[in-house]
């Protein structure tokens, strides 16, 4: 991965999982379902959304294709307007992982290109729909999709450790900086200390320690 991409999944880790949490709580458990003549997912037994198609994860070869160099599949242009604009942007930010019709999935995995696409798009999720051999990534991009409520205190702490826990972040301390920061949240630095108020009215304390990481974690009820 290279750097320039890695500091845009850092950036926007932290949102993207708080995005995908918003979207787990509303499809549930569920079988999903595209159609590529209407452009839409559907999550059985719950939402249908309309669609992008991002691109495609090939398990024999471990390779990722973008949707717009994926000639065989003749995705409706429509479909394309998200992966189009990735491949501008690409061009723009020198981002090469963007402008590579194909690379070795290890360079662009679902999990770090998905929240990459919500941060720089301000899309609301993403999905990966695995198949037999090929695993199908979608943006969704409807406006019918539901947003999620404004973070709680509970909800923040869930989606710091959520993330740490299951993704790989190695500068915890600068991804909490900036998911307040696209949070609109007003923090509180005391040293390695980050204190911020959610949006219940409690207090979230953020201790990091030399190396970035995230050392501890509490929140405190007014009194």
């Amino acid at each position: 991965m290279t750097n320039k991409l890695q500091e845009l999944y850092e950036t926007h880790v932290l949102m993207g999982m708080r995005k995908q949490r918003h979207l787990a709580q509303l499809i549930g458990a569920h079988t999903w379902h595209y159609e590529k003549a209407a452009g839409t997912m559907a999550f059985s037994p719950g939402p249908t959304y309309q669609v992008q198609i991002l691109g495609t994860e090939a398990a024999d070869s471990e390779t990722w294709l973008w949707a717009w160099a994926n000639e065989a599949s003749q995705i409706p242009a429509e479909q394309l307007q998200v992966a189009q604009q990735l491949r501008a942007l690409g061009q723009q930010l020198g981002i090469e992982e963007f402008t590579t019709a194909e690379l070795p999935r290890e360079k662009l995995p679902a999990h770090t290109l998905g929240p990459v696409v919500l941060g720089l798009l301000g899309l609301p999720a993403y999905y990966r729909g695995a198949m037999e051999t090929t695993n199908l990534l979608v943006a969704i991009a409807d406006p019918k999709y539901t947003a999620p409520l404004e973070l709680k205190s509970s909800d923040f702490i869930a989606t710091l450790s959520d993330t740490i826990s299951n993704c790989e972040v190695p500068n915890h301390r600068f991804s909490v900086e900036k998911f307040v920061e696209q949070l609109g949240w007003s923090p509180k630095w005391q040293g390695d200390v980050l204190e911020v108020v959610a949006s219940d009215g409690v207090r979230v304390i953020c201790q990091f320690d030399s190396l970035n990481r995230l050392a501890k974690l509490a929140s405190r009820v007014p009194a």
